[in-house]
């Protein structure tokens, strides 16, 4: 099973600066994180991420509108601005469940989001969704399991042969990405401030100044391995 890497913003160069880091496959957007942005129309943002992304990336982008009818015709205008397929962001209000068969029946690819529970997730995978976004961190905040959510999801879908992938979303500290990828999920897409943090560790920051300690001690101030005249 493959595993998906995406990043939660709509912020050009925090996507560059962390593209060179991380094999990122996407990028996912949400009506607030646009809105953090008022200076820039939400069209003209996610635009310019879509010119960003590399073919095989893959764009979320979710509909504003309350109403099924609102969400499909919305959904039906987001596809139409691009060349690439777009997965229509969806939330699992009743609403949007009929916004979901009716995109899925098109064959457009929908993200369920706004999902707290095992039911809502497994009950958007059998209306057709191809992703299902899990709320991590409001689950844990509702006094709720989100490791266990999240493993739950995982073992109906594959129980019933449902190819919809997890995609856990809205992470506040690297444990709960943790927890996430322990839970087996297809997806996770993390807000850039945590996603650099998952690498930084003061054990390794220690580590590399105690080798270049020790070997610069021994070979000189600024040696390094077969510099040029070095045998």
């Amino acid at each position: 099973m493959s595993f998906s890497l995406l990043l939660d913003s709509a912020d050009v160069q925090a996507f560059q600066s962390l593209s060179e880091w991380f094999p990122l496959d996407g990028i996912t957007t949400n009506p607030t994180i646009l809105a953090k942005n008022d200076r820039v129309q939400a069209e003209d943002q996610v635009k310019k991420l879509d010119q960003l992304l590399q073919p095989e990336q893959t764009l979320h982008i979710q509909v504003v509108s309350k109403d099924a009818d609102g969400m499909i015709a919305e959904g039906h205008r987001i596809q139409a601005a691009f060349d690439r397929e777009i997965a229509i962001k969806i939330p699992v209000s009743k609403e949007g469940f009929k916004a979901i068969k009716t995109l899925a029946s098109e064959k457009v690819s929908v993200t369920a989001t706004g999902v707290f529970t095992v039911q809502q997730a497994f009950l958007a995978g059998k209306a057709g969704a191809t992703h299902v976004a899990p709320y991590v961190n409001r689950i844990d905040a509702a006094h709720g399991n989100s490791r266990e959510v999240l493993k739950r999801i995982v073992t109906l879908f594959n129980h019933y042969g449902m190819s919809t992938r997890v995609l856990a979303a809205s992470f506040k500290n690297v444990r709960q990405v943790e927890e996430a990828l322990l839970a087996g999920v297809h997806e996770a897409t993390v807000a850039p401030d945590i996603l650099e943090t998952l690498i930084v560790h003061q054990g390794t920051t220690d580590s590399i100044e105690e080798f270049t300690n020790h070997f610069e001690g021994a070979f000189g101030v600024g040696s390094e391995l077969y510099l040029k005249g070095s045998k």
